[in-house]
């Protein structure tokens, strides 16, 4: 596991590191600005980004708006409770989680490892007990292929795809629709959203209020 730690407390930013180091499988580089941060996700590889909410020289939203033009890995933003105001804002900006200052270092790593499990790994897209093909259009939840209509699919791609970020009911409507836009309204897209929840799971697709939907958390 390569993770990226942008936190400008050295101190703290020691602590997890020399925590999450304690296994040899993972490796923490460090970054204690949002530019020098930027820098090295761009130019360097990491499964994982641990970002603090309040960084010198580049903010975080911006950070995140720039780095989700040409990377994917998850973000998992760390904050102090007061400078939560808008959680929605956070996922809808690009992150996957957040977790308040002070936390349990084994939180963060049990946190760590729930988003990698949930991860995209090539064209494999796992979520808990699902596994989602977008070779082979396949679906698994429990090792058991389930039965996916083509218009399902293409909303569960969509949202891998745009993972972490809401995507709006007026764009799905418009992936899904082809040459037949004429049958595809608002009240058909709510009963794939439903169909495809009742086969995999309420969890998994989050209704985003009166804009759209993403993929897991918490709904708002």
């Amino acid at each position: 596991m390569k993770i990226l730690l942008i936190e400008d407390n050295q101190k703290i930013a020691q602590n997890i590191k020399d925590y999450l180091e304690i296994e040899p499988e993972r490796e923490v580089d460090t970054a204690f600005d949002g530019e020098k941060g930027l820098t090295m996700a761009e130019s360097r590889e990491y499964d994982l980004v641990l970002l603090d909410l309040m960084l010198p020289k580049l903010d975080w939203k911006t950070f995140i708006q720039t780095i989700r033009k040409s990377k994917s890995f998850p973000i998992i933003v760390i904050t102090a409770k007061s400078q939560i105001e808008d959680k929605l804002e956070l996922f809808e900006m690009g992150a996957d989680d957040y977790l308040t200052k002070p936390f349990d270092l084994q939180e963060l790593l049990a946190r760590c490892r729930a988003i990698l499990r949930r991860w995209v790994v090539g064209n494999l897209f796992n979520y808990e007990d699902i596994i989602i093909n977008l070779d082979k259009k396949e679906v698994k939840k429990n090792w058991a292929i389930l039965q996916i209509t083509l218009k399902e699919f293409q909303i569960l791609e969509l949202l891998i795809q745009n993972q972490g970020v809401a995507v709006s009911r007026t764009d799905i409507l418009t992936e899904i629709r082809g040459e037949d836009s004429i049958w595809e309204t608002d009240d058909k897209l709510d009963v794939y959203i439903s169909t495809l929840r009742r086969k995999l799971g309420k969890n998994l697709i989050i209704t985003v209020k009166w804009f759209g939907y993403r993929l897991w958390g918490t709904s708002e």
